[in-house]
């Protein structure tokens, strides 16, 4: 009776990717950053230009209209930054350790104890092919064999779903680490590649493509990464379906409290081998992590010295004139 034993096998060791996180963070900061100067270097132009166009009251203000305009548009930027930033520590900052631990139990508990099965099952494998005892007493016992190593082979297998019951959510909860720090570290060498763009007479504008990048990449980790919806979702969806299949919920042969024997109505031929295994890693588990959105600069326009002009304030009604008092007569 040929048997395939199910048992864990250790895999790479996990740690916190907050480090990665921070790191990729601070040079999507340092990205914001750059666009924020270059926009600034180029604006000194475009606001002596909105100061030139225009004559007397109207240079000031046409200047002031500029260069607020171009503040709106760094503020927009940095405003998406930090809410890209604060969510990150809220919400899954918190959780940095969460894969590392389960990883831990995995390789601390159950690689240890499926490493301890498989020895157990070699030895009933080496004892079926015993020929040197015979008798009734060696008949009786060579009849056990064979339920036995297929009770040892479920239970490694069961062995073997245990550790998948942590080990997969670990490296699930590494790969949603994974996705964002591949999203913000490719965030930022877009945005470094928009500072280093020339805009020409559109100021302003690399804070504008940013914001609309940094835009993109909130929607991504609220609505997509955060939610496993259209990244990771499938994925645990397979492993909740093998983790309460019927191979898994029903035993074949640890039916009963005590450990299975053979009897005469025992029928060795349908006893379970093994071959087919209760549970098998979900197809795309080690392709989530790069599950960072694909994002684009948009359509912004930035600032132009146009958009700067002066608008005209109408002027206020005069009030009219109050009437002269009757003149009075004495009589």
């Amino acid at each position: 009776m040929t048997t395939t034993t199910q048992t864990p096998t250790a895999s790479a060791a996990m740690q916190s990717l907050d480090p990665d996180a921070v790191r990729a963070l601070a040079a999507l900061k340092a990205a914001c950053q750059a666009c924020e100067d270059a926009d600034n270097a180029q604006a000194k132009k475009g606001a002596d230009q909105a100061h030139d166009t225009y004559d007397g009251w109207c240079q000031d203000q046409a200047k002031k209209n500029f260069l607020a305009l171009g503040q709106a548009e760094i503020d927009g930027m940095w405003a998406k930054f930090n809410d890209l930033q604060d969510r990150y520590q809220r919400t899954l900052r918190p959780h940095e350790n969460v894969g590392p631990k389960l990883h831990q139990v995995y390789t601390d508990t159950w690689v240890v104890v499926g490493q301890k099965i498989a020895p157990i099952i070699t030895d009933v494998q080496t004892r079926q092919q015993q020929d040197h005892w015979t008798g009734a007493g060696a008949d009786d016992y060579m009849k056990q064999l064979p339920v036995q190593l297929s009770a040892l082979n479920e239970f490694s297998q069961y062995v073997s779903v245990a550790g998948a019951g942590v080990e997969t959510p670990a490296k699930l909860q590494q790969a949603v680490f994974t996705s964002f720090v591949t999203m913000a570290a490719g965030s930022a060498q877009q945005l470094l590649g928009y500072a280093e763009t020339d805009t020409g007479t559109h100021y302003f504008q690399r804070c504008g493509w940013a914001a609309h990048t940094l835009s993109q990449d909130l929607t991504w980790f609220t609505n997509k990464l955060m939610t496993g919806s259209g990244t990771l979702q499938a994925v645990v969806d397979e492993h909740i379906r093998m983790m309460t299949s019927s191979s898994v919920t029903t035993a074949t042969v640890l039916t009963g409290d005590a450990w299975p024997k053979a009897t005469k109505a025992t029928e060795t031929s349908k006893l379970p081998t093994g071959t087919d295994p209760k549970y098998s890693s979900p197809s795309g588990l080690n392709s989530v992590g790069g599950d960072a959105p694909i994002t684009d600069r948009g359509d912004s326009q930035g600032v132009s010295v146009d958009d700067a002009a002066p608008k005209p304030t109408a002027a206020a009604p005069s009030p009219a004139p109050t009437p002269a008092p009757a003149p009075t007569t004495s009589g």
